[in-house]
């Protein structure tokens, strides 16, 4: 192939490339008038999706080392806090609006300005289960997936043993039927702070504590029988 072929192919091959690149760079236009919903997390949030004691995950991609990705408590008060920027009251912002604040004071600092936004919600799993802890999740996920974060339970039939509980009260007992359904948190009533407990295969049991104290109550007892024994005979041979 001739030089006069060979150039025009690399001319067009490079006026392409330019132009894909541009294009990656601008990164995608996002409509944030007044009277639009941003579709980003779940479009069928409410329109003021984050309350106090929840958190926000934001995942700017595919700029995985953004300092923007991560989780961002909320305290009581509606406040979350960001880098740079400092605190702001999200509870009083709709999708959209967050949004809105996200790209207008960190552009700058993101090379490819495509966020997702989701509002997560704080769980803490306790008891018998791989591992244990505090996790946010999403309010949309089922109990089988806060459940697999945890890595299962120990005991094979600690799922009929889980219990769910809020502020030192007894929510259901039995979560058996949620777990097989799939049913999200949201639509079973979880908020931030809930619990979900399941026995540990170390957690003592009344028949455990009962099993502790036999040998004692047995040798008492056993006493108690032969001093009454010696006292009724020291009373026939008084007598």
């Amino acid at each position: 192939m001739s030089i006069k072929r060979i150039v025009p192919i690399f001319s067009l091959l490079f006026l392409f490339i330019t132009i894909v690149d541009a294009q990656v760079q601008k990164g995608p236009v996002l409509d944030i008038s007044p009277g639009k919903k941003a579709v980003v997390g779940d479009p069928d949030l409410a329109e003021f999706p984050f309350r106090p004691g929840d958190g926000i995950q934001i995942s700017a991609f595919p700029d995985t080392g953004s300092f923007l990705n991560g989780i961002f408590p909320i305290d009581e008060r509606g406040l979350a806090e960001f880098p740079i920027y400092g605190k702001v009251k999200v509870t009083e912002m709709t999708m959209a609006e967050f949004q809105a604040f996200l790209l207008a004071n960190y552009r700058p600092y993101l090379r490819y300005p495509n966020l997702y936004i989701k509002p997560v919600i704080r769980i803490s799993l306790l008891g018998g289960f791989v591992r244990p802890g505090l996790y946010y999740v999403d309010f949309n996920n089922s109990l089988w997936d806060v459940v697999q974060l945890a890595g299962g339970t120990i005991r094979e039939n600690g799922i009929y043993k889980m219990r769910w509980e809020r502020d030192h009260d007894e929510q259901l007992n039995d979560l058996t039927t949620a777990f097989e359904s799939g049913r999200s948190l949201t639509k079973m009533g979880f908020k931030s702070g809930d619990q979900i407990w399941t026995p540990s295969p170390d957690a003592r049991t009344f028949w455990d504590g009962v099993r502790d104290i036999m040998p004692v109550l047995t040798f008492s007892t056993t006493i108690w029988l032969l001093y009454q024994t010696y006292q009724r005979d020291r009373l026939i041979l008084q007598n």
